[in-house]
């Protein structure tokens, strides 16, 4: 457990809303330890934390948290990659079930890695299965950002860095 679920859990029932969110930042070994699945239906902590996670993945100009991220164990990411940054998506439980064998390479930051950058190579398109906040199987094809940013949290999911990718790239 890292020490930002810690409030929460031991019994203290602090409220979850006033325990201040962080990003946990390489080179915590939090970040390399598996995440739990999460049961369903959502316990209210849980809803807090997604909750929490949105607004931390909006103040940290994100475009996608996966949970290990912000201190809690579980398989649990969000993103929103629109522009107006009024769309998050929430993921629980997912699960890749296939992948395009087209590979694109990009630079990739991360808030976990801040001021590294890595040429990843992803799949153009990928193919997820989660549950959604209220319980329901979903199924989608992501591509090329959306679909780069999951594979990218579920890296995160799977205790995976950008920095496992390759070398940290250096700046001009």
């Amino acid at each position: 457990m890292h020490l930002l679920c810690y409030y929460y859990l031991c019994g203290t029932k602090k409220k979850l809303n006033n325990v201040p969110m962080q990003i946990v930042k390489q080179p915590d070994i939090f970040l390399r330890e598996p995440t739990s699945e999460v049961k369903l239906p959502l316990s209210d902590e849980n809803k807090i934390i997604i909750k929490n996670m949105i607004n931390l993945m909006y103040q940290s100009n994100g475009i996608g948290l996966a949970a290990n991220q912000a201190g809690y164990n579980r398989r649990i990411f969000v993103m929103d990659v629109s522009n107006e940054k009024d769309n998050p998506q929430v993921f629980i439980n997912p699960v890749i079930t296939a992948k395009n064998n087209v590979k694109v390479g990009d630079i990739e930051g991360c808030l976990s890695c801040p001021g590294k950058e890595v040429k990843v190579s992803r799949s153009m398109s990928v193919n997820l299965k989660w549950m959604c906040e209220h319980g329901k199987e979903q199924h989608k094809t992501f591509y090329h950002l959306p679909g780069r940013v999951v594979q990218h949290e579920m890296d995160h999911l799977n205790g995976k860095l950008i920095t496992d990718h390759g070398p940290i790239l250096k700046r001009e």
